[in-house]
């Protein structure tokens, strides 16, 4: 994976993407891009602050029973909901891997348990090179395996 601030390229994706999380769970994330938002939204339960010394630390669960996460929190965000409520949010920072690019992204956590996808990618991080056809799904996905494929195939 290459590690990017932008995407060269303009690359074509779809209203949803498989990506990764590596600092946070091992499989593939189902993502739904979002141009509606401004910000990245992560699913997270059990959310606390945790004042330290020198940095205050976010703890979370991605699931109800899983693994509690800890990581430095990054900032605060105001955000309005699709009602127009607004709410502060915890930010952190961490890599996020989609169409063979690796990106250092800020994620705003909330408890998505009532939506269809727990991940939304916000304008914020789209506008470094991606392009949405909406007619699209999982397009980004299907060009990586492509090119793993072919890779693959080209070493045998």
């Amino acid at each position: 994976m290459v590690r990017c601030s932008r995407v060269i390229k303009p690359t074509i994706i779809g209203w949803r993407e498989w990506v990764g999380l590596p600092e946070l769970q091992r499989g593939p994330l189902l993502a739904k891009i979002d141009t509606g938002a401004w910000s990245n939204t992560l699913h997270a339960v059990d959310i606390e602050i945790v004042e330290g010394e020198l940095e205050s630390r976010v703890r979370f669960r991605q699931e109800d029973e899983g693994p509690i996460i800890e990581r430095p929190l990054h900032k605060w965000r105001r955000v309005r909901d699709t009602g127009g409520h607004e709410s502060m949010r915890p930010v952190i920072r961490t890599t996020l891997e989609m169409a063979s690019f690796d990106f250092d992204v800020e994620m705003c956590l909330a408890d998505r348990s009532r939506m269809r996808h727990r991940l939304i990618l916000g304008r914020n991080f789209l506008r470094l090179g991606f392009i949405i056809n909406p007619s699209y799904s999982l397009s980004a996905t299907r060009k990586a395996a492509r090119r793993w494929l072919r890779m693959t195939r080209s070493m045998c």
